[in-house]
């Protein structure tokens, strides 16, 4: 097929008369006199600076709105939330290191607001995710945990750590910490029954955690000891542990790092079934309230 170079050129003519026609135009319609051209530049000077000024005023107007409805939010929430939990046996289950990440503080600040007893806070250690071959021998020794063909080091270790949050026993958890498999806070004291657990996931990266090897197995020994379990993670975690946990059809809550995740964990314990947040694997952003004020 044969290319009509003379339909191009007569394009390339239209545009470059019509864009020769609106530049004769502007230089007509601009001020011919320097002292009316300096007024326009003067007056569109003028009119941007108060442009400015009434932005400006609008974001201040906006800020102190936000810092309002913060305050009101915290407010609403902590009466929703404040002895919610009473009479309830809870340990934190962080599921890798959370470094200097403010969560921990703030969900064990949560539990207690809530009126539950928080017996534990317990994070599993790098050395548990990737169990080096030192660590794994002196471990099974130590513990005299030898698992049997097609059962993994870590789910049995797990599943075994469950038990003895559940039971209240302590001795695995302590002999854990000495292997460096696992740390906990300060104030943990693994010598009292949990009824409830919160599971605390979300990992910067793959090999941060270890959500089948020991996250699953944890999961469903507890389930199957009748501990209510509540899995949550960061609205902004990289690797998302909630699809693994509704799969076991606990409640689960992505935006922990918010009110109003914080909220729906309160309610989740006391009862709300559901997957709550703001991400695609949630079904509703919070709980749905009765007239009583309870999920």
């Amino acid at each position: 097929m044969l290319v009509d170079y003379r339909y191009h050129i007569g394009s390339f003519v239209a545009i470059f008369l019509a864009l020769l026609l609106g530049i004769l135009v502007g230089i007509g319609l601009a001020p011919h006199d320097p002292q009316e051209l300096n007024k326009v530049v003067t007056d569109l000077k003028q009119q941007y600076r108060e442009t400015q000024r009434y932005r400006e005023a609008d974001l201040k107007a906006l800020a102190a709105d936000k810092d309002r409805y913060e305050a009101l939010a915290k407010e609403a929430i902590a009466a929703l939330t404040t002895n919610r939990l009473v009479g309830r046996r809870v340990a934190i289950i962080l599921d890798h290191d959370f470094g200097d990440s403010p969560l921990p503080g703030h969900l064990r600040a949560l539990m207690k607001q809530a009126g539950a007893t928080l017996t534990s806070t317990t994070t599993i250690a790098a050395n548990f995710v990737t169990l080096p071959e030192p660590v794994r021998r002196r471990a099974a020794q130590r513990l005299s945990l030898y698992p049997p063909p097609g059962v993994h080091f870590r789910s049995l270790i797990a599943e075994a750590l469950a038990k003895d949050l559940a039971d209240g026993h302590g001795e695995l958890a302590r002999e854990l910490q000495a292997l460096g498999l696992l740390k906990s806070s300060a104030d943990s004291t693994y010598r009292m029954p949990v009824d409830s657990v919160l599971l605390v996931g979300g990992a910067a990266s793959e090999g941060q955690a270890a959500l089948e090897r020991i996250d699953l197995p944890l999961l469903s020994r507890l389930l199957a000891l009748g501990v209510r379990v509540v899995g949550c993670e960061a609205s902004d975690a990289a690797h998302s542990a909630i699809p693994l946990y509704k799969s076991k059809g606990i409640p689960t809550v992505d935006n922990a790092d918010t009110l109003a995740g914080r909220l729906a964990i309160v309610w989740a314990f006391a009862g709300a079934n559901g997957h709550f947040g703001v991400k695609e694997t949630a079904d509703r952003f919070l709980p749905v309230m009765s007239a009583s004020g309870r999920p």
